[in-house]
């Protein structure tokens, strides 16, 4: 003899899919009432690359369009931007070099 396990004939059936209703029914209404979630851009406070305040002679050369090599006679002659040499690296600071170019700055007189 087969046994027919749907909800009508048998009564632990019609119990569980009458929880599940009511599960069911209480999510949604648990849904309904939560505040939806917006996502918020969030805006880096540290800039992508930081500043450098020291630079290299090939840093410095790559700004002024100029070779390393120009850089270098200039330092032999006393020319240029101030620079300093720490364990055998020339250094540049950026406060002296702005200064230098502010320096190196025409102004037209009319």
């Amino acid at each position: 003899m087969a046994t027919n396990n749907t909800s009508s004939s048998n009564p632990r059936a019609e119990k569980m899919g009458d929880v599940l209703d009511v599960l069911s029914s209480g999510i949604a209404k648990t849904a309904a009432n939560e505040p939806k979630f917006e996502p918020q851009l969030l805006v880096a406070e540290v800039p992508a690359e930081p500043t450098r305040q020291l630079l290299t002679e090939i840093m410095l050369a790559d700004r002024w369009v100029c070779s390393v090599a120009r850089l270098q006679r200039w330092r032999t002659v006393g020319e240029g931007p101030q620079y300093l040499k720490i364990v055998g690296k020339v250094l540049y600071r950026l406060k002296d070099i702005e200064a230098y170019e502010e320096a190196c700055l025409i102004r037209k007189v009319l």
